[in-house]
């Protein structure tokens, strides 16, 4: 891994700006995150009626909203619960598809196919439709539309870490450690299996918490996900959007956070894919 991590470092000049770049994104939100409380210079839910839909000052260098609260405070404490909110989405994704991919790909059988099937139906819907569906039937709530959220994402892993599977099992190596009588997880899945399967997963997980921040921002936006007066991404932006006219400048900071972010995040997912990847080294 330290030879991988040395070759990507090199290689690394290639696209420099853009990868800097989102690399820097992404140190600011990881800052962000755990220094929240020191940051903010005001209480996220601190009110003053006497200084309702303020521009940008020195005071409130991103205004306030309608209930005088600085804006600023509400976006570094918001950032913190997205981040949070997207992490449980896809890590239930991965707890409950890697394990079920890999399954899948190495038993196969009827096993393989009637997992399969549940999951064809499951990506029959719009993910984001699905999880609005699954919210808004068990009531919105930030932990159910995560969940709800991870729940869509799974068959992605699911899919993924199947396939790859499959094509491990072909190799010679694991022809030849069958040949020694290497069966069942301990001796064959874990060993050979396991290691090869996590590199795309891996590289996967950076663009799934991507579409997972959208998802928050999309499902507080309509009071599915994140309910006030908690802070986050979509629920700065939704009230944000609810007084465009007398405060377009409010809306500019969530949503630009969500768009550097996302976009960070993807560029993330390919240079980790490229740094696994020795042919695309």
């Amino acid at each position: 891994m330290s030879v991988t991590l040395s070759r990507a470092v090199r290689t690394t000049p290639r696209r420099p700006a853009v990868v800097w770049f989102s690399y820097a994104v992404l140190a600011v939100v990881a800052v962000v995150v755990l220094l929240a409380d020191l940051l903010a210079p005001h209480a996220p839910n601190e009110q003053n009626l006497t200084a309702i839909l303020q521009s940008p000052s020195w005071q409130h260098p991103l205004g306030t909203d309608d209930l005088g609260r600085d804006v600023l405070s509400r976006m570094i404490h918001g950032t913190r619960v997205s981040i949070l909110a997207a992490a449980w989405a896809v890590g239930i994704a991965v707890v409950v598809g890697f394990p079920l991919g890999v399954l899948t790909g190495y038993v196969r059988g009827v096993t393989d196919a009637a997992v399969m099937r549940v999951l064809d139906a499951l990506m029959a819907f719009p993910a984001l439709v699905l999880a609005i569906g699954i919210t808004a039937m068990l009531g919105p709530d930030i932990m159910t539309a995560m969940t709800a959220v991870g729940v869509v994402l799974t068959p992605v892993i699911v899919r993924l870490a199947r396939a790859q599977t499959m094509a491990i099992t072909q190799q010679t190596y694991i022809e030849a450690a069958r040949s020694f009588g290497a069966r069942g997880a301990r001796r064959m899945i874990i060993p050979h299996v396991v290691p090869n399967v996590v590199q795309p997963i891996v590289a996967q997980v950076a663009v799934l918490a991507g579409f997972a921040l959208i998802a928050e921002a999309s499902l507080s936006f309509v009071q599915l996900g994140v309910q006030p007066p908690t802070a986050s991404w979509g629920t700065v932006l939704a009230r944000s959007y609810t007084f465009l006219e007398l405060a377009p400048w409010s809306t500019v900071v969530p949503g630009a956070a969500i768009a550097l972010t996302v976009f960070s995040l993807n560029i993330l997912g390919e240079e980790i894919q490229r740094m696994l990847d020795p042919r695309r080294r």
